[in-house]
């Protein structure tokens, strides 16, 4: 007889690791199936920052608090249900990960959101991607080591092809194996695989036109596996066209050394951004995460940011491994010129079509010198590292700057609708029984109208928890 589990992980990161360390905290029999069969494999939960926030503020905040900030960041995307979920279950989720000796630390300074960091710190402050032995990779060390030491399972190079489905329930994955294909059974399925940064059709159906130009600012181990097998099975894709991203130099493409910092944004917001015809096409005040949502999906996705020296010099050498000095020891393109008119030439522009652009930047700057009017109210919703500290500046310091752009993509925001427990949503209403998505899986938490980033790592954990114990918590049989 083949053998039940009580719930299966599909998905060794953050999100299914959690899920099956609560189900078997709470008696249930867990498996996890990995499709990469490297012991510490790359993926996002692995190779970030490690800060747990939710929309860069605190983990501690009161949960009301919380939601309003979900709420304004996404312009009230998620459902009210979900939103409160999470605001309501991120401190308890953070105590959980104390409970077995995780440690975390804040990461100075913290700006009201950074005090959960994971230990030890190092992420910051390179221009590669360095990850092994910092706090996220322990951390998903150590979930997977004590799903065995509880009694669990882990399989590894075993991708998930698909549900299998008995009158209407989901009863388990079928997956592809060394050994041939494999039927695993269960009473329900978290799927939580990520999102699908590597797999380009997606991100050429959902993003941008162009992904040859839309840098994996993470490892390329999601590719919607999960989502595609929810969309078969019945369940709705919410969000698909938004993502974490940033702006980074556009050198990154064709080199290694410019990922994951330095951020370019910071300085598009003081001075300006324009794509190949001269044009500004984005308010660029509005932050990382929305310029470069709007850059793929504006004409061949690349641009240039463009500024003088005294913005070089101030905001420049802000932030987590700033480009100054940055971004010219790594390599990366900085044009520079004695007149605006001259770097012009430089970036394939014609002289007047740059000083035309320049001369009506510092015209709305000196229209209101203490407010930046135009900027004012998307400044509202730009998180606490930025908000207020550096309006837009006027081009009066030579010389002139441009650094070749592009979006880099962390995570994709879209995914598997879910309800407050993680439970997939059927498209005809009510959920699919057995079947639970969590992490960058899921959708309909981060994204919406204003691209609102809430944070990666904690969506992950309060869903992946809260999706085990809702399945813990159902009576036999059901």
């Amino acid at each position: 007889m083949t053998a039940e589990w009580d719930l299966i992980a599909v998905g060794a990161g953050l999100a299914g690791l959690t899920a099956a360390n609560r189900a078997l905290e709470l008696g249930q029999r867990a498996l996890v199936l990995e499709r990469s069969t490297v012991p510490r494999h790359e993926c996002a939960s692995r190779t970030n920052g490690g800060v747990f926030h939710v929309g860069f503020r605190s983990v501690m905040t009161d949960p009301d608090e919380l939601v309003e900030v979900i709420n304004k960041a996404t312009g009230n995307f998620p459902d009210p249900h979900v939103a409160r979920a999470l605001a309501g279950h991120a401190a308890r989720a953070i105590e959980w990960l104390k409970c077995f000796g995780t440690k975390f630390v804040p990461l100075e300074p913290t700006d009201g959101w950074k005090e959960h960091t994971l230990y030890p710190l190092g992420f910051h402050n390179k221009t590669t991607m360095e990850w092994k032995d910092l706090g996220a990779d322990r951390l998903i060390t150590r979930l997977e080591e004590r799903v065995n030491e509880l009694g669990g399972e882990s399989i590894r190079g075993a991708r998930v092809s698909g549900l299998i489905i008995e009158d209407g329930k989901v009863r388990g994955v079928k997956a592809q194996t060394a050994e041939g294909e494999k039927f695993y059974r269960a009473k329900a399925v978290v799927l939580a695989d990520g999102g699908f940064e590597a797999n380009k059709d997606m991100l050429r159906r959902f993003i941008t036109s162009h992904p040859e130009h839309l840098h994996m600012r993470t490892p390329d181990s999601g590719n919607g596996d999960g989502m595609r097998m929810a969309e078969a099975a019945g369940g709705t894709l919410i969000g698909m066209e938004g993502f974490y991203g940033h702006l980074l130099s556009a050198d990154c493409l064709t080199r290694e050394g410019l990922s994951p910092f330095p951020f370019l944004e910071f300085l598009a917001a003081t001075g300006m951004m324009v794509d190949a015809n001269g044009e500004r096409f984005v308010e660029e005040a509005t932050g990382g995460h929305f310029t470069s949502n709007a850059l793929a999906r504006h004409g061949n996705a690349l641009a240039h940011v463009v500024f003088d020296d005294a913005m070089w010099n101030s905001i420049g050498k802000h932030f987590f491994c700033p480009p100054n000095p940055n971004l010219v020891n790594a390599g990366g393109t900085l044009h520079t010129a004695a007149t605006i008119e001259e770097l012009a030439g430089k970036i394939g522009l014609a002289p007047e079509q740059l000083r035309q652009l320049v001369d009506a930047h510092n015209a709305k700057v000196d229209a209101d010198r203490t407010k930046n009017e135009a900027s004012a109210a998307a400044r509202k919703s730009m998180p606490s590292y930025a908000k207020g500290k550096h309006p837009s500046q006027a081009f009066r310091t030579p010389p002139y700057y441009a650094a070749p752009a592009c979006p880099a993509l962390t995570s994709t925001f879209g995914g598997i609708s879910i309800d407050e427990h993680g439970r997939v949503l059927h498209k005809d209403g009510g959920t699919i029984p057995g079947l639970y998505a969590a992490g960058s899986t899921c959708g309909g938490v981060e994204g919406g109208p204003e691209v609102g980033y809430l944070g990666g790592l904690i969506k992950a954990l309060v869903f992946g928890v809260l999706a085990a114990e809702h399945q813990a918590a159902q009576k036999p049989n059901t």
